[in-house]
């Protein structure tokens, strides 16, 4: 314990010197330029399905505009096909192709139903790549009826998101994994840049390990004993492109915030835990806690069961005059 209080002491120190944040900004660039996927290079599997996610997403969206423009981006879908077959080459078919094949098969039919007829070497392209094996994926466009487009009115979700608070004090019961597993299922609704996906569930059992992990974060003091799982969100840098070194947390903090409102629709207590840590012990927290060197924390959720009766924090919310305002 006299140790992991030494340490504590130590990080603090050089995180709040100037020093310190400066060298975890230089640590931020630095760990998106060698793992973010460059346009014009890239460089393994988890580059090129990032980047053909990102291209065939661009022609999902044309579809859906209010007046897709006829003919619409045939350089990206020659560059589409182009990629998504060296890329069957490489690593065979699989979901991601297919919901490519499925995207170009809407793109196609867009054309037809229209009348326009795409040059005669991009449709056999496409012929070609969508008669390779059939687009049983999912891509193009879905119709959604505004009568059903939610299932739930704003008072309701207000009930239920306002129900959503952060508990400490867990039950002894162990949480299920199958309660886990179907929670992120859901949280992989949230939106990404580009469809992309970036993010990673890093979801922890063992006590032991919890401990240590929670041994570098600071947040979890007088309640580390009663958490029972132990889930660290993460998002993939090489997912993102330049420019984009802030949206590997934009898109972490949505998925993340999506995982905690479906972990509480499953009847489980959670608490976040933040991740601010300086270039160094991120790079320590993440050995530990066995996180891929390309993936960046974006934080912690203990987890557990709630008891049939427990305190938790009121956290008064500020009047929403003084955030929102209207021009």
């Amino acid at each position: 314990m006299l140790e992991i209080l030494k340490r504590k002491a130590r990080s603090f120190v050089y995180y709040r010197t100037p020093t310190g944040e400066a060298l975890t900004k230089v640590y931020d660039f630095f760990h998106h330029f060698k793992y973010s996927f460059k346009e014009s290079r890239i460089s393994d599997k988890d580059h090129l399905r990032y980047y053909l996610t990102k291209h065939y997403h661009i022609i999902e969206k044309g579809l859906a505009l209010p007046e897709p423009r006829l003919g619409f981006g045939q350089p990206k879908v020659r560059d589409v096909i182009e990629k998504a077959k060296a890329y069957e080459v490489e690593y065979g078919d699989d979901e991601l192709t297919s919901s490519i094949r499925k995207t170009l098969l809407a793109y196609q039919e867009f054309n037809k139903k229209n009348n326009f007829d795409l040059p005669s070497d991009l449709k056999l392209l496409l012929n070609s790549f969508i008669g390779c094996a059939a687009p049983t994926g999912i891509g193009g466009l879905k119709q959604v009826c505004k009568e059903t487009a939610s299932p739930i009115n704003l008072a309701e979700f207000s009930n239920f998101a306002k129900s959503r608070v952060s508990v400490r004090d867990f039950a002894p019961e162990p949480v299920s994994e199958a309660l886990i597993y179907a929670s992120v299922e859901v949280a992989q609704s949230a939106p990404s840049v580009c469809n992309r996906q970036g993010w990673k569930v890093y979801c922890h059992t063992d006590k032991l390990k919890i401990n240590e992990i929670l041994s570098y974060q600071n947040g979890n003091s007088g309640f580390t004993d009663v958490i029972d799982k132990l889930i660290i969100v993460a998002a993939d840098g090489k997912a993102f492109t330049k420019y984009e070194s802030n949206q590997v947390f934009i898109d972490g903090g949505l998925f993340s915030m999506n995982l905690m409102l479906a972990i509480h629709a499953a009847g489980l207590g959670a608490c976040p835990l933040n991740t601010c840590y300086p270039s160094f012990l991120e790079k320590k927290v993440k050995m530990v806690a066995s996180v891929a060197a390309s993936d960046r924390l974006i934080m912690m959720i203990a987890v557990g069961n709630i008891k049939d009766e427990y305190s938790v924090a009121c956290s008064a919310r500020n009047p929403v005059d003084d955030i929102l305002k209207f021009f």
